[in-house]
């Protein structure tokens, strides 16, 4: 998946405390993965709005350290 925004490819990070997480730059592209990570992938997860995204829409994806980091780039990566 490319960020619509930046045009790097998302690449999942992982915070210590947080566990696996990824930032998208822009409102409607945090729209559409809220819907597939909630409707088609079944995902839980968690969002923020770090100030550095803010000002177009953009948040933070978190998905706790149970969550694999390898698995959800995988998704990611299959994502159009």
């Amino acid at each position: 998946m490319i960020d619509h925004k930046t045009g790097k490819r998302v690449v999942v990070q992982i915070d210590p405390d947080a566990g696996p997480y990824f930032k998208i730059y822009t409102r409607e592209q945090a729209d559409e993965l809220e819907d597939l990570f909630g409707d088609k992938y079944d995902i839980l997860f968690e969002m923020k709005y770090p100030e550095d995204v803010k000002e177009d829409g953009g948040q933070e994806f978190y998905f706790g350290n149970l969550a694999d980091p390898i698995k959800l780039q995988k998704i990611i990566d299959e994502i159009i």
